[in-house]
């Protein structure tokens, strides 16, 4: 016990002898109480990530995605939004687009399908704009806004994004309550103060009146604070500690950024993405072509198309280009002609005739074998002509029943007629 706490000491020496304003200011902007920069698992946290072998390993995950991360900078620059938002595709993706299962989290902000829903990214068969880098990275920016418009501080609007608003929610308005009442032990039994904990244990049980979160939490956020939250989480578990262990890391992460021990961060990306329009039908590889890129390189700007082929389901769609590509790209797009829509597999086509023709016959032996057919024998000047209007039967079904497909016929032949 007594060296842990001589190492602790050591930590808070070695952290707090190069503590600066702008280590301040990431707190601040993020809304968390300066306090918290003394508090000991971020110290051991900036420990651990600000070794040789971390910024080393995350040094190269950064000069890998470049492109990634040039996006993303340029997202927060234009947003406005915290420093510390740059980190979370690290956390989440490592800075890699990646695609995963239909089910899973995607992405450079691991969307899950359900969110991507309700941020309007399309995700079928042909197109899952979660791998859209430009279009995720904006869709990820409203999603934080809009928890920061009801939370009130960046670092809960993360917290929300990172293991969903209502267990952010509930978790802050019991922290509130319990830090209220630890400060003003007397109002305990107070019948508004029991009609709080009704709420709250309501929503614990229940997972509704989740409007009743926000009350609680807005009547007892100026007694709560994230310190509060951290030091008692483990006996009241308001969030999950893999929660917590997050926002430390994103801080940590962010304090050693303002040390420019992150080289990569701004290292130049190899080009700059344009947006352009493709016309339906066209294949990527002619795309690629077109621009004179390997097709590999240019799948990997436009992972959000799933398959070879641009859909035909939409007059045009958005693909990405380098920057540098555009004039070429415009002088070719003219010249390449998509896939048409008439234009069908020949297999499908011969499955779909072969199909039909047994359905067909099928339908014919049923009917003969439900209905008892009249036996006809074939007479001197008989035709299939004159059979068919002596007994009012079309001439067609007439041939197709008793399988000709000429009008040829002989005395003594034995026709069935089917009504």
């Amino acid at each position: 016990m007594h060296k842990f706490f001589i190492l602790l000491l050591f930590l808070v020496n070695t952290l707090f002898a190069n503590v600066s304003e702008d280590d301040l200011k990431i707190l601040k902007d993020l809304g968390i109480e300066s306090s918290f920069i003394t508090e000991k698992s971020l110290l051991a946290t900036f420990d651990e990530y600000s070794s040789s072998y971390n910024i080393n390993y995350y040094n190269n995950l950064l000069k890998k995605s470049s492109l990634n991360v040039q996006i993303v900078k340029n997202e927060i620059q234009n947003e406005n939004l915290p420093d510390a938002v740059f980190f979370i595709p690290l956390l989440e993706a490592s800075f890699v687009n990646q695609e995963r299962g239909k089910n899973s989290p995607a992405g450079l902000w691991q969307i899950m399908p359900l969110t991507a829903k309700n941020l309007r990214l399309r995700n079928d068969e042909s197109i899952d704009e979660r791998l859209d880098l430009i279009k995720s990275t904006d869709a990820a920016s409203s999603y934080l806004k809009k928890y920061y418009k009801k939370l009130d501080k960046w670092y809960l609007a993360i917290l929300a994004y990172n293991s969903g608003e209502g267990n952010v929610a509930e978790g802050v308005a019991r922290a509130s309550l319990d830090r209220y009442l630890e400060l003003n032990p007397n109002m305990n039994d107070t019948p508004s103060i029991r009609n709080y904990k009704k709420m709250l244990s309501d929503y614990r049980i229940t997972k509704t009146g989740f409007s009743n979160l926000y009350d609680v939490y807005s009547r007892f956020e100026s007694s709560y604070s994230l310190e509060y939250l951290v030091k008692n989480n483990k006996e009241n578990k308001y969030l999950a500690e893999s929660s917590i262990t997050y926002m430390r890391k994103l801080i940590a992460f962010s304090m050693i950024a303002n040390r420019d021990l992150f080289k990569s961060i701004d290292k130049k990306a190899k080009y700059t993405l344009e947006k352009v329009k493709a016309p339906k039908g066209i294949q990527l590889r002619s795309l690629a072509n077109a621009v004179n890129m390997d097709y590999n390189e240019f799948r990997n700007l436009n992972k959000h198309i799933k398959k070879e082929t641009l859909p035909i389901d939409s007059k045009s769609y958005n693909i990405y280009i380098p920057q540098n590509k555009l004039e070429l790209y415009n002088q070719r797009i003219v010249t390449i002609k998509p896939i048409k829509e008439n234009i069908i597999d020949t297999k499908v086509v011969e499955n779909k005739k072969t199909k039909n023709e047994n359905i067909k016959q099928n339908k014919i032996t049923e009917i003969k074998k439900t209905n008892k057919p009249i036996i006809y024998i074939i007479k001197k000047g008989d035709s299939f002509e004159s059979i068919s209007k002596k007994y009012k039967v079309d001439l067609k079904k007439l041939k197709n029943d008793n399988n000709k497909k000429s009008n040829l016929i002989k005395i003594g032949d034995k026709i069935e007629i089917y009504k």
